[in-house]
């Protein structure tokens, strides 16, 4: 069960490796941390049932490559979090500090048996720390967060901390050296603790959508749909309601001369956006960048190629460019065979795709 947890992990990971959205680097900091910790404790489960009774050295042997990967886990999470992308919600030089500071007790699993003082309070010094910090790094994630990324980091942080508690419940030193006596007893709650924590977290990263950037949705200024073949917008919404004169200025002057793109008879809250892209040196044009705006272009999927999708941003995100190209699935999901029809429904486009706004309004919950 743990690592059908920690691949799909993995999988979701991949899904939206290519847009490069930075904080789905969450997730591959949650990949190594299972993956390592998951196969410590494999490790464990075969030393303790089938090597403590044959082979006492290897049993200690084992022993310490299990502390080894589970510190390992630990350090690969903090170290993976100290990088830029979460600056602006953590100190990523403590985190850095701390993940090296868990070279401490992997040196000492060297000198030193689990069964010594020195290594037992290092180690347990060093757990609490560890989790204290990702438990506080998951929270201010949450914080930021909106939507059902929001509702999904809480599973995923609850469904954590009962896989942790195992740790200090059912973990080496708590069962077989400090309650030797009640190991048993401890195994048999800690188990259940840990399978329900991995389902929790599994149902968490379920679906899981992409990890947009922080304040990718303060970054959104308009959305406009246009049928390029008489240059007709057929729909159009507002992320903001308070406009910058400037940025009016800048839209309704917009022109460029390499593409030939302009936009005229204004742009917002009136009923048409005429000539998009038009004798262009490229096939298509993805972005086009102004002084104060960036505009972005998605293309639809053929039998529809002649529908063009332009979202207006305040400044360059990969965020944007994901969510325009949700929208423009979910736009070609629901609206396909109409716009194929598009010719006999003049006059009532707006009327028509009125209700995509409820689809908008439910991409940036």
């Amino acid at each position: 069960m743990g690592y059908q947890v920690f691949f799909y992990f993995i999988y979701q990971y991949i899904k939206v490796k290519n847009e490069q959205l930075e904080l789905n680097k969450t997730l591959l900091g949650y990949i190594t941390i299972f993956g390592l910790a998951l196969t410590g404790y494999m490790i464990r489960i075969i030393n303790l049932y089938f090597i403590k009774d044959i082979n006492i050295d290897l049993f200690r042997f084992l022993t310490k490559i299990t502390f080894i990967f589970l510190f390992s886990s630990l350090m690969s999470f903090l170290l993976n979090i100290s990088s830029k992308t979460f600056k602006n919600i953590i100190n990523i030089n403590l985190s850095r500090s701390l993940g090296f500071s868990i070279l401490v007790p992997i040196i000492f699993i060297y000198f030193f048996e689990p069964e010594s003082i020195i290594f037992m309070l290092t180690t347990l010094i060093i757990l609490v720390i560890s989790f204290t910090y990702i438990f506080f790094f998951h929270f201010k994630l949450i914080r930021f967060s909106t939507g059902n990324v929001k509702k999904r980091l809480y599973l995923i942080i609850f469904g954590f901390i009962l896989c942790a508690i195992q740790v200090f419940i059912g973990g080496y030193i708590p069962s077989y050296i400090l309650l030797k006596n009640y190991s048993s007893f401890l195994q048999l709650i800690a188990a259940p603790i840990f399978i329900i924590g991995l389902l929790i977290v599994f149902l968490g990263i379920y679906r899981f959508p992409a990890f947009l950037e922080f304040q990718w949705k303060e970054n959104l200024l308009e959305l406009y749909i246009v049928d390029k073949r008489n240059f007709k917008l057929i729909y159009e919404f507002y992320f903001q309601s308070k406009i910058d004169k400037n940025h009016i200025k800048q839209i309704k002057s917009l022109k460029n001369q390499k593409t030939e793109l302009f936009i005229s008879r204004g742009i917002f809250g009136i009923d048409e956006i005429i000539s998009l892209i038009t004798k262009t040196e490229k096939e298509n044009i993805e972005k086009i960048h102004q002084e104060d705006f960036i505009i972005i272009l998605e293309y639809a999927n053929e039998p529809i190629s002649f529908i063009i999708l332009c979202l207006l941003i305040k400044k360059e995100m990969n965020s944007s460019s994901y969510f325009l190209k949700m929208v423009k699935n979910n736009f070609e999901l629901l609206y396909k065979n109409i716009i194929l029809n598009i010719d006999s429904l003049e006059g009532t486009e707006s009327k028509l795709f009125q209700s995509f706004d409820k689809t908008i309004k439910e991409l940036i919950k």
